[in-house]
């Protein structure tokens, strides 16, 4: 399996409970959990995202599928929060998150 970094970014909300707005994001890798030094994720919406990664990050059709960027929900539908999955390709940028301690 090639190693791929997963973002996962706020696009859109009605409100969010947890302080998020449009443009926080986490990574995930095959070391784990990554968001910006200093950030906050809301772990209901990581919660969400994590199990549905695990499923598809080793299926074959992989890079078709991240290619589409699919949205992701946070379970709590009254905030209406979307969140979009891309393939990260430029992983020795500087801009990259700290893990998340």
């Amino acid at each position: 399996m090639t190693a791929r970094r997963v973002r996962c970014v706020v696009e859109s909300m009605n409100y969010s409970a947890c302080g998020m707005v449009p443009g926080d994001a986490f990574e995930v890798d095959a070391d784990g959990l990554r968001i910006t030094q200093g950030e906050s994720f809301c772990y209901f919406a990581i919660a969400n995202v994590l199990p549905i990664l695990q499923g598809r990050l080793d299926t074959d059709d992989v890079d078709a599928w991240l290619a589409t960027r699919p949205v992701m929900l946070c379970p709590d539908p009254p905030e209406g929060l979307r969140m979009r999955l891309e393939a990260v390709t430029n992983i020795d940028s500087p801009e990259h998150a700290e893990e998340a301690s």
